[in-house]
Parts: structure tokens; sequence; C-alpha cells
């Protein structure tokens, strides 16, 4: 809430002496009527109009409001290929070169081998958006891959149980959309939970582009039979390279990733409470 800080000048000269002038109009000087508006700026509206706005306000910030979050779900086109491949390539720093293995992440084989905690919880992310450029685009719906490969090389179709195979889009999106056919963008990336950093991809197809296409994979939305496909060269082969040499970039997409640790509980050793000490001690 911000305050607003005003200085008010009273002009007491107009203030009625004991035993004035006959017919002489003024104050009495000690009562001053001074009108505070409920908002915190001064419109010329009336009393009952403040206050209906005043609740409106009010009432939105209480209570959400509601968000239609029906959504359709879609599948891979079949046509013109009824599987597709999609690669995952990280940067090996050591070797310098790009890698389809999840050790190139920053994972040991032993942490992948064992399923440890900080392999589990890490996933791969596809964001759609309606648009390629970063200043103006909207993003539709987000989906994830949390089951991760020893090589993350993965296959999508009707005959494979991919966690990509299937759109999720929200309903108010596809109704908003006049044609059969919708073109958006997909953007690749992946939570690293051993290091709390998120990693992007770009497109391998777009690698001699310098605008922001570069990083975003153009597919299509089949309203009809609701379907998708991507749009790239190299279909029905999709590669996605981790962006290097960017810190700018790498820096702007972890700011908006809050990491929190997942402790377990120490319960105390004692098996009776002492309420007086506020301590446990074995009976």
């Amino acid at each position: 809430m911000s305050i607003i800080r005003e200085k008010i000048r009273f002009n007491n000269s107009l203030v009625a002496l004991s035993g004035g002038t006959t017919g002489t109009t003024g104050f009495t000087g000690t009562t001053m009527n001074l009108r505070i508006s409920l908002s915190s700026s001064d419109n010329l509206i009336e009393y009952q109009q403040e206050i209906d706005r005043l609740t409106q306000f009010t009432t939105i910030d209480l209570i959400n409001p509601v968000v239609d979050g029906e959504e359709r779900r879609f599948k891979l086109n079949p046509t013109p290929s009824a599987n597709i491949t999609l690669n995952f390539q990280f940067y090996n720093v050591t070797a310098s070169t790009y890698q389809t293995l999840l050790t190139a992440a920053g994972f040991t084989a032993n942490e992948i081998n064992n399923n440890t905690l900080n392999v589990l919880n890490s996933f791969f992310i596809l964001d759609f958006y309606d648009t390629f450029d970063i200043n103006s685009q909207t993003k539709i719906f987000t989906t994830y891959l949390t089951k991760l490969n020893k090589v993350p090389s993965y296959t999508i179709g009707a005959s494979n149980n991919n966690q990509f195979y299937r759109w999720y889009v929200p309903l108010s999106y596809l109704q908003a959309e006049t044609g059969s056919t919708i073109t958006g963008y997909v953007k690749f990336s992946f939570y690293n939970a051993k290091t709390g950093k998120v990693i992007t991809f770009f497109n391998n197809d777009n690698i001699s582009l310098t605008t922001p296409e570069y990083m975003f994979f153009k597919a299509e939305l089949y309203k009809n039979g609701m379907t998708w496909k991507f749009l790239t060269s190299s279909y029905p082969t999709i590669t996605a390279k981790e962006i290097i040499n960017n810190t700018l970039f790498a820096n702007k997409v972890n700011n908006t990733v809050e990491n929190k640790d997942d402790l377990k509980q120490n319960p105390p050793s004692g098996t009776t409470y002492d309420y007086k000490t506020n301590t446990y001690f074995i009976s």
C-alpha cells in the first residue's frame, strides 16, 4: 500500500472574531471538514462510485479471478512419419564437444545407473509459444519429460510410451484461433537437479540464424484431427543442442528458477516428552 503525503494550507483569514460585524459569515476556527479519498489517488468521482470501485478491486485481491483451465489433448501427426527421434546434445566442457550422453550434463555414471535423487529430480521441459520473438511472445502451455535415458535420445510415436507424445493445449487458445491450423514455436530446456540450473537448447537446423528463432522449433497444431507436428528440415530427426557462450541469457533463465532443498526431518531420539523442560528422554 502506497502512502501519499500532502501539505494542506488552512486559510484562517475568514475566521469570524467574537463580536464581529453583523451579517459576516465565517468559520469558528476550531473545526474543518476534509474529504479523504478511499483510493490512493484523487479523482472526480462520487462517493458511491469510489466505494464500488474499491470493493471490486478488493474482491479481486482476495479471490483469484476464474481461469478456464480446460484443455484438449493433441497427439503426434503420423504424416509423413509415424515416429520421430528427438536427440538432446549436451556440451562436454572437458572434451570440448557435443555429446548425446547424460554424463555430459554433469552426472556421473554411478548416479545415472543407480537413479540417484539428482537424476530422478531432473527433467526436460517443452514450452510452446505463439511466436519466436522473445519480446512479444506468449507461452501457451508447458509439458515435461521426466523419464530420463542414459542416452537422451527419445523416439516419439503411438507405439512408444513417451511423455512428449501428447500435448495438452488450452481450449481458450484454440477457440481464439480461427483457422484449422495453428503455427507455434517450441523451446526445449533441461532442469539439472544436481546443479540447480536450467540448460536451454537451440535448433540445430537453425544454427546459421542470428535471430532468436535459432532457439525454437517450428510446429503446427491441426485442430481437425487434434494432432501436432514439427516443421524442421531434418524431420523426422529433431536435434536440440545446448546453448553455450551466452552467460547473460543463461543467467536470465536461471533467475526465474527457485530451488528448495528437500531435507529429511530428524525426529527426537527420546521416547518420552517432558513438558517442563521441553525435551525428550528415554524412559
